[in-house]
């Protein structure tokens, strides 16, 4: 038993395998109203709008992808998404990032 979920596990990490090695490698540019993210609830309208731009870069990003997609398409956006947040580098769009569901 242990044998069989071994090798699965090992089919599905050479399945994306190469999909994590293509996420961490792109750019984007993304728009943001600065002056929003001067109130919280300023913050909390531009991380939906960056959330929405992530999710479709990524969607775009791996559109081919045939195993493992929706697995790779998530940990893009997570990925992605964490690291925009960090770049902007602005204390309420941080906490909403940190708060989120």
């Amino acid at each position: 038993m242990s044998r069989s979920l071994i090798a699965a596990a090992l089919a599905l990490t050479t399945l994306t395998a190469p999909a994590f090695a293509a996420t961490s490698t792109f750019r984007m540019e993304v728009d943001v109203v600065k002056a929003n993210l001067a109130t919280p609830a300023g913050a909390e309208k531009e991380y939906d709008s960056l959330k929405q731009q992530v999710a479709e870069r990524c969607d775009a990003e791996f559109e081919d992808l045939k195993y493992g997609r929706s697995f790779t398409i998530g940990a893009c956006n997570e990925r992605t998404l964490s690291n925009t947040v960090r770049a902007i580098g602005n204390a309420n769009l941080t906490e909403v990032h940190a708060n989120r569901d």
